[in-house]
């Protein structure tokens, strides 16, 4: 390698390194972020491996490198701002999954820009393999219960066994079965995509067969939840509630799990073709290598920099508890004769800065109120509830617009048969809607407003969404 080449070699590393290194700076709190969920959560325990591995497949192809054109994409930079202003949105939003998203986006857009198109499309796999730490697919854990709950009647209709299905409860003569979030399989299914999508580059040339596997990888798993679930009752059914109702009802999911991705992979075996590694190869001309152009190196730099500068000093300096009336008192406004108590069907809040819950104008209602808005205090959260999953399960949900007002009105049902009739909403600055990201939105214009993002969830007991709303005038 002659002295140019090295020269060049080193000025597009330090480019790269500095690159990574700000990228680092701005994302860290999404990093923080993506690494909490991964920890906190049983559906995303795999992401830890998923950084291992695409290292790994990027030191596997090494040999491939010296024969890899190096020229920069400077044209990339213009997707790579776009994608900070769409991470300064989602930090301006409060929506994790945004942040997680443009961190992924972001380093692989730095490495395009500066190591170019033709080494991002030689080892373009461990990068896409990269979007796996991305936490995301939760949003499907509703319609997944649903095929889940649906698929086990239809099977134990088949099977002879008695079965009544009410929202998600499964009643059948000698007990009864929740299909919980915990059913919904969303864990299996998304580790089976992700292990499923390596299996299909490890193994394929063939680009249809590729995505086919990929597609295998995202039905089978549902499919087998489906069938786990209708085990899982027949095996109640049968030992008369002794079996399948424990600890065993796990170690059976796991099981059952592993022998299905054993037979999947071993249906992959059937069609695999032979996948060739590049080997060190010696007397091959080393390829090109371009140094960025500097300005407008620089030029990206300070704008990441500059992005990060910005949200940090202007927007997310650190809010105080509003001087407003105390949700007690608001309360007391609404109805001087507001009886204080604890619903039994009580949504679930996460850091709420005040709860209440009692009756209200005549109806059962619960208010959360949050000061301001930010990471650890969400109005619009996918870990909030908006009733108690522990006793109640949903039977239907619809969205309705009552003028400027949009509310939901959800049926819920216990384990013995009890049914109400829930409507809910969430309401910043008098405006009311349950779409979270008009939610979001109207926190956004709160805080360029001044008013921190405050916000309350407001869950009301009611016949129909029209008394609901009547009864529980704006609170602001």
């Amino acid at each position: 390698m002659n002295n140019q080449v090295m020269h060049n070699r080193k000025i597009i590393l330090g480019c790269l390194a500095t690159l990574l290194a700000s990228w680092l700076v701005v994302y860290w709190p999404a990093l923080v972020s993506m690494v909490g969920v991964w920890n906190s959560s049983d559906t995303f325990t795999h992401c830890f491996i998923i950084v291992p591995i695409s290292l790994y497949l990027l030191y596997e192809r090494r040999y491939e490198l010296p024969q890899t054109q190096l020229k920069p994409a400077l044209w990339v930079a213009a997707p790579l701002l776009f994608v900070q202003l769409v991470y300064l949105g989602g930090q301006l939003l409060g929506v994790n999954l945004i942040g997680h998203a443009s961190a992924y986006a972001s380093i692989v857009l730095i490495v395009w820009m500066v190591l170019g198109t033709e080494f991002i499309l030689r080892f373009k796999f461990p990068f896409i393999f990269l979007v796996f730490t991305v936490p995301f697919g939760e949003q499907l854990v509703p319609l997944l219960q649903d095929v889940t709950a649906y698929m086990s009647v239809e099977l134990l209709k088949i099977s002879g066994i008695p079965i009544y299905r009410e929202g998600l409860y499964l009643y059948i003569p000698n007990g009864t079965f929740l299909v919980a979030e915990a059913c919904s399989g969303i864990s299996f299914l998304i580790a089976a995509v992700a292990l499923g999508t390596m299996y299909g580059y490890l193994n394929f040339n063939t680009r249809w067969k590729f995505f086919a596997f990929i597609l295998l990888s995202f039905i089978v798993p549902i499919v087998a939840n489906g069938m786990r679930a209708y085990g899982i009752v027949v095996i109640g059914y049968m030992s008369d509630m002794e079996h399948a109702t424990g600890a065993d009802h796990l170690i059976y999911g796991w099981v059952f799990f592993a022998f299905v991705l054993i037979l999947l992979f071993l249906f992959g075996e059937l069609f695999k073709e032979k996948v060739t590694i590049a080997k060190k190869q010696d007397g091959i001309p080393q390829a090109s290598i371009q140094t960025p152009n500097v300005l407008s190196f620089a030029t990206m730099f300070i704008a990441i920099i500059g992005i990060q500068l910005y949200s940090s000093i202007f927007i997310f300096s650190e809010y105080n508890v509003d001087n407003g009336q105390a949700l007690a008192s608001e309360i007391r406004k609404l109805d001087p004769s507001a009886k204080k108590y604890d619903v039994i069907w009580e949504p679930l809040m996460v850091n709420a800065h005040e709860k209440w819950s009692g009756k209200l104008n005549g109806h059962e209602v619960y208010i959360a109120k949050y000061h301001f808005d930010n990471d650890e205090a969400e109005l619009v959260s996918g870990l909030n509830r908006a009733f108690n999953i522990e006793r109640f399960s949903r039977m239907s949900k619809t969205d309705e617009s009552l003028g400027q007002d949009q509310v939901s009105n959800v049926a819920i049902v216990d384990v013995s048969g009890q049914k109400l009739n829930l409507i809910y909403w969430y309401e910043v600055d008098g405006m009311r809607t349950v779409n979270p990201l008009k939610t979001k939105i109207n926190q956004v214009k709160s805080k360029l407003a001044g008013r921190a993002g405050r916000g309350y969830f407001v869950a009301v007991i009611a016949d129909d969404a029209k008394q609901a709303v009547a009864a529980i005038p704006t609170v602001h």
